[in-house]
């Protein structure tokens, strides 16, 4: 079952999320990647992530690429630490991080 974020990836922007073996055994904290071009008067973008995750991280990634896409659409890359390639376009990596407790 898709999460509310990934329905919102694939209906109203029509990127759906590709599961995409990225080769990276190394570094299971990575999720997934998103690429994005300026294309025409708006963007294309390709939200991959990595196969077998559980329900419950696919929704996290789907949650962070759909706010990175809209900040990307709304201010650019300049803002949020995308990364250029060579092709023109631009990447980010979903990498999860595990945070001290507050308390």
């Amino acid at each position: 079952m898709s999460s509310e974020a990934e329905r919102k990836l694939n209906d109203t922007y029509g990127w759906p999320v590709e599961e995409v073996d990225f080769g990276r055994t190394d570094e299971p904290d990575v999720d997934g990647c998103v690429l994005v071009k300026y294309e025409g008067d708006g963007v294309a973008a390709r939200v991959a992530a990595r196969p077998g995750l559980s329900d419950e991280l696919r929704a996290g990634f789907a949650t962070w690429a759909l706010q990175v896409l809209e900040q990307f659409i709304e201010h650019g890359p300049e803002f949020d630490g995308w990364q250029k390639r060579s092709d023109g376009g631009w990447q980010k990596w979903g990498r999860r991080h595990m945070l001290p407790s507050m308390d």
